[in-house]
């Protein structure tokens, strides 16, 4: 009878303790609005991780929703926009960022259609957010 008990617990706590059924909290997203005059970005998964709420700030914030790995977002138009931005998302709860600290000497993306590539890098059991950008 000790065993069923031992048994019966294991199968729960295995069954209620899974990491994988975390559940994005998703805020609002902004609409897509591509615009052939403006700098138009989207966001793409580079990483393994499914990411939400990812948030882009350059001269407004965004929220292009939550982004599964490997796919990539609508686009949505800046007034402007550079090879870097303010980002953040969450992955399985922690919350990400990339600060920029100014955009000094920074020459600004021209109008046209760019994808933010973000990648998450796992050092020490941290994870490390970086961004690239690349003209469509």
């Amino acid at each position: 009878m000790k065993r069923l008990w031992v048994i019966l617990f294991i199968v729960f706590f295995s069954f209620a303790c899974n990491d994988t059924d975390f559940e994005c909290d998703q805020h609002d997203i902004s609409d897509c609005n591509s615009n052939d005059n403006k700098t138009n970005i989207r966001v793409f998964n580079n990483s393994e991780y499914d990411l939400c709420n990812v948030v882009i700030s350059i001269d407004e914030s965004r929220n292009h929703g939550d982004i599964k790995s490997g796919e990539n977002t609508c686009y949505r138009g800046y007034d402007k926009a550079y090879r870097f931005a303010y980002v953040s998302l969450t992955i399985n709860g922690e919350d990400l960022v990339i600060q920029p600290i100014d955009y000094v000497g920074e020459t600004p993306l021209e109008i046209g259609y760019f994808t933010y590539h973000l990648d998450i890098e796992e050092i020490n059991n941290n994870m490390h957010l970086s961004i690239t950008t690349t003209t469509d």
